[in-house]
């Protein structure tokens, strides 16, 4: 282990060990978390109502969808929700995929992407149609749209992509979706748009408004810190969420739940998250530039290096304690890896870490 970081401890992880792989947010939950928390342990014994209830209607103001008051009574699944909350983003989908694909179906995901609404389809006997990015790493709408026939039932939107980090714009978003037939379903997961800068960006619940055939998934896990409580939310018009009830049971913890709630309650906290990654992925863009490297500019947690010997750089990196992806071996991407943003220190270890190694 280098002795750069031999002493070092980042929130959550075990000394000396910097975790660069796995995109979660180095700076933590807001402390209004971590007090609502311990707060509600003295009334464990209760169930979750008020909780659900509070959610569900701070997620509708911020995404400006319709609250269905019926949601007031504790214990009634609404026919009239716009949201669903879940145990993280990957359970929805997994209902998601019960609730519209058969056998048969085909899935638009474009690759490399995220993938895993492909593999569910697959595991539902559906098969998953893989399109290429472009030059730039950005989704190409149009290979999307001319791979759509007669067996299509959902294409896939990961925005920002993963592992990518780039974007689609509202106006290129909403004109993708508008020529679609309506029988297909366009899934937009935005697990990492509580970083984006860049206000172009698509706006899921907007098109959640817009349009019928839209479903979005979102996650607490990266901007708000909450991995460990797997908690993720759906948007969609009432009619899509029903049908996806019927595949997807129970709801998250009274805990978890309060966590959500105080987390929504400090948006300055997201903005703090936002403002790390952005310094992060500097440094990132600076070492880069000093050692000639190529680098994909990044909306999401996460920044692709091309770096040679992938293998050789990512084991190099795991031996000084630094843990980053082979983007090569995950996504065929040659002579890349994946790095997601750390603390300032973090970032700067690795920084150097990359100079020494490459240098």
């Amino acid at each position: 282990m280098s002795r750069h970081n031999e002493e070092y401890q980042s929130i959550g992880l075990p000394p000396g060990i910097i975790r660069l792989s796995r995109n979660e947010n180095p700076i933590g939950p807001s402390p209004g978390v971590i007090e609502a928390v311990k707060a509600r342990c003295a009334r464990i014994n209760r169930y979750e109502d008020a909780d659900q209830i509070a959610l569900f209607r701070k997620l509708a103001e911020l995404h400006g969808v319709p609250h269905d008051e019926h949601l007031a009574l504790p214990g009634v699944d609404s026919d009239g929700a716009w949201i669903r909350v879940g145990d993280g983003s990957e359970h929805l989908m997994h209902a998601i995929a019960r609730a519209f694909l058969s056998a048969g179906d085909e899935v638009i995901e474009p690759d490399p992407s995220f993938g895993l609404m492909s593999r569910y389809a697959e595991q539902c006997g559906g098969r998953a149609v893989r399109t290429p990015l472009t030059a730039d790493y950005v989704y190409d709408l149009d290979a999307m749209e001319g791979a759509v026939n007669e067996r299509t039932r959902m294409a896939v939107i990961t925005n920002p992509n993963n592992p990518t980090g780039t974007i689609l714009t509202h106006d290129e978003l909403s004109r993708f979706v508008a020529g679609l037939p309506e029988r297909v379903i366009v899934l937009v997961d935005e697990a990492y748009a509580d970083l984006v800068e860049d206000c172009a960006c698509a706006d899921g619940a907007a098109l959640v408004r817009e349009f019928e055939n839209v479903f979005v998934v979102r996650t607490f896990s990266k901007g708000y810190g909450l991995a460990g409580f797997r908690l993720g939310y759906g948007l969609a018009q009432p009619h899509m969420m029903k049908r996806v009830r019927a595949f997807h049971g129970g709801t998250p913890s009274a805990m978890v739940m309060t966590a959500g709630i105080a987390a929504l309650d400090d948006p300055d906290h997201v903005s703090r998250t936002r403002a790390a990654a952005s310094a992060s992925k500097a440094l990132y863009y600076a070492a880069c530039a000093e050692l000639g490297l190529e680098y994909v500019r990044s909306e999401a947690a996460f920044v692709l290096i091309r770096v040679g010997d992938a293998a050789a750089v990512v084991d190099a990196l795991a031996k000084r304690g630094i843990l980053v992806i082979d983007a090569e071996s995950s996504w065929k991407l040659k002579g890349m890896i994946r790095v997601s943003y750390g603390n300032e220190r973090e970032s700067r270890i690795f920084a150097e870490a990359l100079r020494q190694i490459l240098c």
